[in-house]
Order: C-alpha cells, then structure tokens, then sequence
C-alpha cells in the first residue's frame, strides 16, 4: 500500500516553494497564529498615540517649534511604517505646531536603503515631504559619545538623536534570535548606533549558554536596554504585526512599559508550541531573507526543535549574498571551518574587530554541529556555502528526501513556514511559562 503524501508549501521571497513526503512522517506545521489585521489601522495608531502606556498623551509632550526626530525600522523588517506616519503626523500637528521634521532610518548594521526602498517604506507623499536619512553606523561623524554603559559598552549613537528636541521611534515586535524579541529598545541599539556599540552588544550572544529567540532574560536584551537607557527617546510606537504583515495591535508610550506590553500581544501569534523534537525541521526564513545575515533566522528557530544529529532543511534567497556589508561577509568567510568554540579566539588571533559578524559565524557553527543543514537558495553560490558550512539542495524536496533517508523511514518531521519570526517551543507548560 503507497503512503498518503502530503504537499506542503512555503513562503520563499515574494513566491512559494512546495514538497512532499509521507503524511504519516509530519508531525508538526508550524505557523504563526492566523489572526485578522485591524479593519482602521490609522484609528489603530491614533488610539494608541492618545491613549499611551507609562507617558502622557503625545500631544500633552510636543511643543511648537521642536525639532522632532522619527525614528523608523529599515526594509528587512515588515512593519508598515507608510501606514503609521500619516496618522502619527496628523496627531502631533506638524504644520500647526511649526515643527521640523526629519526621519532617520535605523539600519543598524545593514546597508543603506535604496530612494526607491525609502519611499515604499515610508510612503512617496511623507518621502516627498519630508528629509529622509539613512543611519551609517560606520561615520564616526554621524555619532556622538556617550560614554559606556556599567558593564564597559561604548554608547556612540546618532547625533541626530541627540541634538533633536523631540524623539519618537517605531518598531516591530516579533521574537529575535539575539535580543530574545525585536522592538523596543532595538531601535536605538544596534538601530542607531555605532560600530563599537553594536560589536560588545552582540559579543554577549557568543558567550551567552542558551539561544535567546523568545527569550526576554538574556544579557544581549538586558545590556541594549542599557544603551537606549543612556539615549534620547522620548516615546516609542510598537506594531504587532499578523503573518500577513497586517496591523493587529499598536501600544504606544515609554520605551520599555510599551515594548513589554507589545511582547505580551505578541505571543499568541509568534509563539508556537511543538509536541517533541523533530530529526528534520524545514524551515523557510521568510519575511527575513534578503541575505544569510537574515536569512539565517531561520536556523535559529530550527535549532530550538531539532534533536542532535538530525537534519535542518532552510529555505531562503538571499538575493545580496552572505551579507550586504562587505566587512560582515568578509569576516564570516575568514572563520570558515573552524569549531564554534574556538572561532572567539581565533578572530582575535586574527585581528578581526567585526564581533557583529564573529558572532552570526559562531551561531552558524554551533547550528552545524548541532544537526546537518542543506540550504535551497537561488542567491547564494556553492562556495559561499561552503564557507558557510551547509550543504547545498538544489530543491527543497531534494533535501527533505536526502534528511529522511538519514533519519530513517519513521522520522519526525516539523515544517516552520515563518522562520525569520516564529519561535517554535515544546509544548511543555515549563517552557511555554519560560518564553
């Protein structure tokens, strides 16, 4: 008698990728909750900007004449900042108030947008009309010196936060391999901030005994708290976004009372529990794949759930390679093949002062070792990886097909079809209660 096959499919850059195997194989789909975007996502923003947590209301906060700084996340996140802006610069009264206004874009570490990416991402009216920059966290110009935080972390942060009368910032809330969940104080750090900033705050994840997805006790999160409590930030906007990248809450207010609240919307959706361990999890990396610096998000949500010795099948394109700053791919290339452990004092032997990238070659490592990880991507070349570490599937059925017959005819399988935001968790009441 032939097995019952299922077809599963998977998100894959603006498309999907679909394979097969033994329904009696698949134990867990694992996705994010299917819940309905708000039906006025300008109503949405506006109640929560008058309504805030931990603040007063934002129009009890502006003052005429105040140069006001709108801090926005950059296109390797969701968020719908075209449909945030309108109503935000309605409620503070731009023209009314005489304000000037500048938004800066919080890359972080990732390249500069693109005018085209900037006016999708902010909308072409608000791009028109208002300044536009990119955050560059390598100027040392751009950055001002704060200082160091209580545990030796340089603060250097865009001036332009600092010489601004009046800051607001707007992220996502999803969880986040490093800082345990994005948003909140992610925009300032690594958002803002400077190359030296960003390198001690990720070095913590290379020393940190457990995976942070999920995680909001982790000393990544705790020491980027630290940093955005040294910088000007005056009010924070944080979107819970559906699988569909649609609005479904927006709480507003302090940085941090709003970002913890957020976190607790949030869990339903992006938390999801998975009976037992799987010996192969498939897992695309959407909406993070543009490079393998996002891309490979989904590895660390496949890593919570895979058993040792099993096999992680990633789906991903990264259309700009390894990484879209050179000196990130450079370094990821220099510690090719080296064991996890001894990568930290190889870079150092090395002279390599890129932690951010010492770090996601680590986490890579760690990952190989872990389980054997065959990636299908149309972006990325045979040497990359190898470099990389990871087999090549020239499809994903390939290497669903190549996992099983390692793992043997009764395997388990769990398919996470959004990777890059999804943190899968045995379904235990311990570690439900611990994300």
């Amino acid at each position: 008698m032939t097995d019952e096959m299922a077809t599963v499919q998977l998100p894959y850059g603006e498309g999907f990728v679909t394979f097969t195997l033994p329904r009696r194989n698949l134990l867990a789909l694992v996705e994010p909750a299917d819940v309905p975007g708000v039906a006025n996502p300008a109503e949405t923003v506006q109640q929560a900007i008058r309504n805030p947590v931990g603040r007063p209301p934002l129009l009890e906060m502006i003052r005429p004449g105040q140069e006001v700084l709108i801090i926005v996340d950059d296109n390797t996140r969701p968020t719908p900042v075209y449909q945030i802006l309108p109503p935000l610069l309605q409620e503070i009264g731009v023209e009314r108030n005489r304000l000037h206004v500048r938004i800066l874009i919080a890359t972080g570490t990732h390249r500069p947008m693109t005018l085209e990416e900037i006016f999708t991402k902010v909308g072409a009216d608000i791009a028109a009309r208002y300044l536009v920059i990119n955050h560059q966290w390598d100027d040392e110009s751009a950055l001002v010196d704060l200082g160091v935080t209580a545990n030796g972390t340089p603060i250097k942060v865009n001036r332009l936060v600092m010489e601004s009368d009046f800051v607001i910032a707007v992220g996502l809330t999803v969880p986040h391999c490093l800082a345990g969940w994005a948003g909140g104080a992610k925009i300032i750090q690594p958002g803002v901030c400077g190359k030296d900033t960003t390198n001690m705050t990720h070095a913590l994840n290379m020393i940190s005994p457990m995976p942070h997805l999920g995680r909001l006790d982790n000393p990544m999160r705790a020491e980027i708290e630290q940093v955005a409590q040294s910088v000007k930030l005056d009010f924070m906007i944080c979107c819970v976004l559906n699988r569909h990248a649609q609005i479904v809450h927006v709480v507003a207010g302090d940085a941090l009372t709003a970002h913890r609240r957020s976190v607790e919307l949030a869990r339903d959706i992006w938390v999801r529990p998975v009976p037992v361990l799987g010996d192969v999890v498939v897992v695309s990396s959407y909406p993070s794949d543009a490079d393998y610096w996002q891309g490979c998000k989904g590895l660390y949500a496949a890593e919570l759930i895979v058993k040792r010795g099993g096999d992680i099948i990633l789906a991903t394109p990264c259309s700009e390679g390894i990484a879209s700053t050179k000196e990130h791919e450079e370094t990821m290339i220099a510690l090719a093949g080296m064991p996890s452990r001894e990568m930290r004092l190889r870079a150092q032997e090395m002279g390599l002062t890129d932690l951010a990238g010492v770090n996601t070659a680590v986490v890579a490592a760690r990952i190989n070792e872990l389980a054997r990880v065959s990636v299908y991507s149309t972006g990325l070349t045979d040497d990359q990886l190898r470099a990389l570490g990871h087999a090549r599937a020239r499809t994903v059925q390939e290497g669903v097909d190549r996992a099983l017959r390692r793992q043997g005819p009764y395997a388990n399988v769990v398919v996470i079809t959004h990777g890059g935001e999804t943190c899968p968790v045995l379904a235990t009441p311990a570690c439900l209660q611990r994300f």
